[in-house]
């Protein structure tokens, strides 16, 4: 850990700074170990729980394996494994938290992915994608979510967490109304959720954008 993580307990500010995949790759090696204790836990993170819950309350529900992006320490995994999706991969940029995930022994495969990249994933791979997290200041634009769409099956199922704020600067709807102009998917139904329950800070009322919409 560096001696600047050592000062002081990382937290939103350092997330909302980072700009390059490097970047990100330097906050969650230095993170990873107290992410879930001293962020997740300390603000009343709910904002896994409430993807999770779009995601499985969806009708059809789902049949078949479900990815995770962005996935950190694997608490999206756990909560939906709590409502009954059992087979579930992950992918994220760090390998500090991704081996952080691989503790919960939640999801069948975990891989090192930059999803400023195209991602070595096959077309038509998944029957369901979940994101939270990962599309915020700081990390991830809305180009992505052509990948993501990419390697999504046919009627499959996608619940994309958006903060809010990202959302309505940085192009999404515009994407998004691309991507279901042309048919690729069905037009997007935003849901906003909560993020934190126990914060006290600039940003305890943040609220995220859930996107829940299928592959066509």
């Amino acid at each position: 850990m560096s001696s600047d993580a050592n000062e002081r307990k990382l937290g939103l500010a350092d997330a909302y700074a980072v700009r390059t995949p490097d970047d990100n790759r330097a906050l969650y090696r230095d993170w990873a170990a107290t992410y879930e204790s001293d962020f997740a836990d300390a603000r009343g993170y709910v904002y896994h729980l409430e993807v999770a819950r779009l995601f499985a309350a969806a009708v059809p529900p789902i049949d078949g394996p479900v990815l995770d992006v962005g996935c950190g320490t694997g608490i999206v995994g756990v909560a939906l494994r709590e409502l009954g999706v059992e087979v579930i991969d992950g992918i994220d940029i760090s390998p500090e938290m991704l081996a952080e995930a691989a503790r919960k022994q939640t999801y069948r495969s975990l891989t090192e992915a930059d999803l400023t990249r195209a991602l070595a994933i096959a077309d038509d791979t998944y029957a369901g994608i979940t994101s939270v997290g990962t599309f915020t200041h700081g990390h991830l634009g809305p180009e992505p979510l052509r990948e993501l769409v990419r390697v999504t099956r046919p009627r499959g199922l996608l619940a994309i967490g958006i903060n809010a704020e990202h959302y309505a600067s940085e192009g999404f709807e515009a994407l998004l109304s691309e991507l279901a102009g042309t048919g690729a998917i069905t037009e997007p139904v935003l849901h906003d959720v909560r993020i934190y329950e126990a914060a006290d800070d600039e940003w305890a009322d943040d609220l995220a954008s859930v996107a829940v919409f299928r592959r066509r």
